[in-house]
């Protein structure tokens, strides 16, 4: 490989990557945005949903878990899938995470300015903006974060980490405050589906919940930059899901038991229930600071999956099957600049496209959603290709290989089955525009001349000796 086009080697500990996995979850940005957007399906089961996503993402984690004990490669689930099955299967997945990620920025940046920040003005300073003053919240936004990666992973990572450490105190803190004040109005009731539509609207509302907490698979991205990648990256895999689960179960709870189990028909449509809550329970004062780190949060949770997409977009390009342009990175900062701005004007350009015509609540909702699908089938593509890949260097675990990764792949078919039916809006919409996503892919790596020259490539290599 061309040295001035590779990324830094050993520029990261593991600390610094269990921040980028965390950062990606984006906890206190997520009860902002996703939970919200969970609580809309699920109503006072909210909590229920949460925690049946806990053990739908517990499966989900050990397909990454287990692939980046042989493999680190900046590619992520594209390399692990080519490894399992083959050059157009890895390029399939590879381009479906691609759009997940994507789609984690545009639906983030599209919520910070064109939701959350507009509903704060209105709610705590009665300042109503003119309707398209939030494309401008967007583009500061997105510019802020986007130079930052741009420097390179060590100033990203390190950010990224401070800022998912005060997130996890703050959220505890609030949640604890909320349940301690609530006193006997405390039940078991939110555990049970008494959402109107029943199972379907848990399940409705598990898409979302899972989606929120399965940011930690991305640190498989992050592989070669940092320290003992096949230990770090496990680790920071895990124990960010495991500090997470717990978190979003109790905040889920606190906040349906805190904005009262019969009125979480109103918790989504506030736009920010989560600082209603603060402002209710712990007073203004507290209630600023928290929604300073929420903006931080929703900061380092965009940031992230930029980190973790360019990443992945620049191994793409690297390995011949995009453009060569992208993979290139900046000779001082060596970071893939040309991917991290290329994704950025995207971004740019589909988030405010969407927050135009859907209006930006049901544009958010529009594009979590279609990253959510889409890295549920990549996900999926994982699910398959791990006993294939431990199959074929003989280490085959039927457990870890085989019953595991069948579990995850039931779970998240039925997601994918709830995100098409009932045909709700915006969730159809979003599946329609998934699938017809797909359906471009595989084209693409049907009829791409460089893709053979990927069976060249050995991504296995041998555990570190620690």
């Amino acid at each position: 490989m061309d040295d001035k086009n590779s990324l830094e080697k050993n520029a990261v500990g593991f600390w610094s990557l269990l921040g980028q996995s965390v950062a990606l979850i984006a906890p206190l940005g997520a009860v902002a945005a996703t939970l919200t957007g969970s609580a809309a399906f699920a109503l006072g089961s909210l909590p229920l949903a949460y925690l049946l996503a806990i053990f739908g993402v517990l499966t989900w984690i050990n397909v990454p878990y287990q692939f980046s004990k042989k493999i680190t490669n900046a590619g992520g689930f594209y390399t692990f899938a080519l490894g399992g099955i083959g050059p157009r299967y890895g390029l399939v997945t590879g381009l479906l995470y691609l759009f997940s990620y994507f789609n984690v920025i545009t639906n983030a940046i599209l919520f910070t300015g064109g939701v959350f920040i507009p509903s704060i003005l209105s709610e705590f300073l009665g300042i109503t903006l003119p309707s398209w003053f939030w494309i401008i919240f967007l583009i500061v936004f997105l510019t802020s974060f986007t130079v930052l990666a741009y420097l390179g992973i060590r100033p990203s990572l390190k950010y990224s980490f401070a800022a998912s450490l005060i997130e996890i105190v703050l959220l505890i803190w609030l949640s604890i405050t909320i349940i301690l004040k609530v006193g006997p109005h405390n039940t078991l009731v939110p555990f049970t589906p008494i959402a109107p539509g029943g199972w379907v609207a848990v399940f409705e509302g598990m898409i979302l919940a899972i989606f929120s907490m399965s940011g930690s698979s991305g640190a498989v991205y992050i592989a070669e930059e940092v320290k003992q990648p096949r230990k770090n990256v496990r680790l920071a895999v895990l124990i960010s899901f495991l500090i997470t689960g717990v978190v979003f179960v109790l905040v889920s709870y606190a906040f349906t038991v805190g904005w009262g189990i019969d009125n979480m028909a109103t918790f989504a449509s506030s736009g920010i229930p989560g600082l209603i809550l603060a402002d209710k329970y712990i007073g203004l004062p507290a209630t600023i600071i928290l929604f300073i780190f929420i903006v931080n949060s929703l900061f380092a949770g965009s940031l992230a999956p930029l980190n973790s997409a360019a990443r992945l977009l620049y191994a793409l390009g690297r390995d011949g099957v995009l453009p060569s342009f992208f993979g290139e990175v900046h000779p001082k900062y060596k970071s893939p600049a040309n991917s991290i701005l290329f994704l950025a004007i995207l971004s740019a350009i589909v988030s405010i496209a969407a927050g135009l015509i859907m209006g930006p609540y049901y544009g958010f909702l529009y594009l979590i959603l279609a990253s959510s699908i889409a890295l549920f089938i990549g996900h999926i593509l994982g699910d398959i290709a791990l006993p294939f890949f431990y199959n074929r260097i003989r280490n085959f675990n039927i457990v870890l290989h085989g019953i595991t990764p069948a579990i995850s792949f039931i779970i998240l078919v039925i997601g994918i089955y709830y995100s098409f039916y009932p045909p709700t809006y915006p969730i159809n919409i979003a599946a329609i525009t998934t699938s017809a996503f797909a359906i471009l892919v595989i084209i693409y790596a049907l009829i791409n001349k460089n893709i053979q020259k990927l069976r060249n490539l050995n991504f296995e290599e041998p555990d570190d000796k620690v």
